[in-house]
């Protein structure tokens, strides 16, 4: 089942997998389908994708300008980094995500990784949370009324 924003730059993929409490899951970032579609255990990510940090550093409106200057500061800078570093799920090990709101709007980066090596270009989506908060509420909703039939 795919979330998406209206525009589809942003969104969810999340499909139940063979296993007790196993899904498919991939972000839709910038218009794009990241990581892998082996199964895992979205617990963790359902609560993280709930609670994003909000943050203020104005170094963060550079986002439209210098993406990969806004990558920097959260991977240089411990507390950005700490605190908006996504580890979600095993289908996106191979991903670098950071997520967090900024200025009433969800921003969600991302850059390949292969064994600490960044790749590839930087992928933003930035969403509403007007508009983002319906969409993880929808894939929560979706998560947890197929996880708990599978333990039935």
């Amino acid at each position: 089942m795919r979330f998406l924003t209206d525009d589809g730059r942003f969104g969810f993929l999340v499909a139940p997998s063979e296993g007790r409490g196993m899904f498919r899951f991939q972000l839709i970032i910038d218009s794009q389908l990241i990581g892998d579609a082996e199964p895992c255990i979205l617990g963790t990510a359902m609560a993280r994708l709930r609670g994003l940090a909000h943050l203020e550093d104005d170094r963060l409106g550079l986002l439209f300008s210098n993406r990969d200057a806004v990558l920097s500061a959260l991977l240089a800078e411990e507390e950005l980094h700490d605190r908006t570093t996504l580890s979600i799920a095993e289908s996106l090990d191979d991903w670098l995500i950071h997520g967090y709101v900024y200025k009433g709007d969800v921003v969600v980066v991302a850059r390949g990784d292969e064994d600490g090596s960044l790749m590839g270009p930087t992928l933003v989506s930035v969403v509403a949370s007007v508009e983002y908060d319906p969409i993880i509420e929808a894939v929560r909703g979706y998560w947890s009324s197929v996880n708990s039939s599978s333990i039935l």
